[in-house]
């Protein structure tokens, strides 16, 4: 999930002929928001990254062996993105990734997360992108919290019958 120092904007209801004021910035800094999710348990693993280099997926599939463990076989879905396909990638044995058809994100169940994810960020200027990664941090907490809670959103019904 991409995030910055000016976020998307949404509709806001107003009285016919008035028009809201607020902040506004041109130019902004970015970073990424990685995460991987259990839709079945309702597990999750997430890490701010300054960019979706291949250098940058290859940090976070280190950061997420260490998280599931070595003795653990793991099978990680990622969009069409260029660093996710990159063949500089170095994968341990014990994960195998997958790639999504090309504009399929109805597919990917973490797009459902970074839709509730997005919500507290929208209409919101933020100074630095320390403020903005607080926020993000701030937004992404309770779902580790509450496996439940991602469970509720990732888990397709379609998904229930999928072989694993």
């Amino acid at each position: 999930m991409r995030f910055g120092t000016r976020t998307e904007l949404s509709r806001r209801w107003t009285a016919k002929g008035s028009r809201p004021t607020g902040r506004q910035r041109i130019g902004y800094r970015y970073g990424y928001l990685s995460v991987a999710l259990n839709p079945q348990t309702g597990e999750l693993f997430a890490l701010i990254l300054p960019d979706m280099r291949t250098e940058s997926f290859q940090a976070f599939i280190n950061e997420f062996k260490k998280f599931v463990g070595e003795s653990k076989f793991v099978r990680l879905i990622t969009d069409g993105a260029a660093a996710h396909r990159s063949r500089k990638l170095k994968i341990a044995d014990s994960i195998t990734i997958e790639h999504l058809p090309p504009y399929s994100p109805e597919l990917n169940p973490v797009e459902r997360l970074f839709k509730e994810l997005r919500q507290p960020l929208k209409n919101r200027v933020f100074d630095s992108i320390e403020e903005v990664e607080a926020a993000v941090i701030k937004a992404v907490e309770p779902y580790f919290a509450d496996g439940a809670r991602v469970q509720k959103l990732t888990f397709y019904s379609w998904l229930h019958s999928t072989p694993t």
